[in-house]
């Protein structure tokens, strides 16, 4: 049997249109069609086995909240990404060239967990707090509104209105260093995240390690008319751009600020630890 789980939300709110599309690709299958947002998923997957298929409608938000609520554990049915929400940043990673869908199972044995507080997350992409988070936050919000503003807007405000720089220490894999004026600071298991922008362009998510990036000591101004250099990755060569790589990474904040994990936000946030196993642990 073949179901379709999808969010109503994605594709900025308007998923229940968006499904139609997948239905008819797929007709042939007679799928059934279900509402993940009012579906428990463990008790789902539990009642079906490697027989059945799922195909997954909604972006990396829905993607990361069904791999918590499996808490990182790949079940016995396969799990199709179809290419549906806004962002993308997991199938453009993972998926090919051409590729309208990817297996998720193969890469739910290999995700970090990053620990905020007393929680503990898993995600696919990335994993960061600072300006990009904040500005990912207002888009969320922005969905929200009848009056829609556009991501340029929303990062101007946040760059000069929104958000100050903090300082605080960065340790990568035990070795420590002192930053002033962080704008972000990110533990990358993808290369994009942010709806197509390549923080990190030499991550490998099927390696054991992350790409921490550190983006500090610029005004506001030159953080922001060099911000859009991340949409192609050519940041990596500013001396502003720390880029260290490693399995253990620990944001340690001088002030609260605001974190993003595939793109599902935090406010108040003084730091996080994000760790990844060894593939073969």
């Amino acid at each position: 049997m073949t179901y379709i789980l999808y969010n109503p939300m994605a594709n900025g709110g308007h998923g229940d249109m968006g499904v139609k599309d997948v239905r008819e690709a797929l007709a042939d299958r007679r799928p059934e069609t279900l509402d993940i947002t009012a579906l428990d998923v463990r008790t789902f997957f539990a009642g079906h086995t490697g027989e059945d298929e799922v195909i997954l409608c909604g972006g990396d938000g829905t993607i990361h909240r069904l791999v918590n609520e499996l808490e990182g554990k790949a079940p016995e049915t396969p799990v199709y990404i179809w290419r549906f929400g806004t962002g993308n940043d997991f199938l453009r990673d993972a998926a090919a060239p051409g590729e309208s869908r990817v297996c998720l199972n193969d890469f739910m044995g290999n995700l970090p967990v990053v620990n905020v507080g007393d929680k503990t997350i898993r995600y696919l992409n990335g994993c960061s707090c600072g300006v990009d988070a904040v500005v990912c936050g207002m888009m969320t919000e922005n969905l929200r509104k009848p009056k829609k503003s556009s991501y340029i807007a929303n990062a101007v405000r946040a760059f000069f209105q929104e958000f100050r720089p903090v300082s605080g220490r960065v340790t990568v894999d035990g070795e420590t260093r002192r930053y002033d004026r962080i704008w972000m600071a990110c533990a990358m298991n993808g290369k994009y995240q942010g709806g197509g922008m390549k923080f990190a362009p030499d991550q490998d998510r099927n390696s054991d390690t992350l790409t921490c990036l550190v983006w500090h000591g610029t005004s506001a101004l030159g953080t922001l008319l060099r911000f859009p250099t991340v949409i192609p990755g050519k940041h990596t060569g500013f001396a502003a751009c720390d880029l260290r790589v490693g399995r253990e990474i620990t944001v340690e904040l001088d002030s609260p600020t605001m974190i993003q994990l595939d793109g599902e936000v935090m406010d108040g946030v003084t730091g996080y630890t994000a760790r990844k196993k060894a593939r073969h642990a």
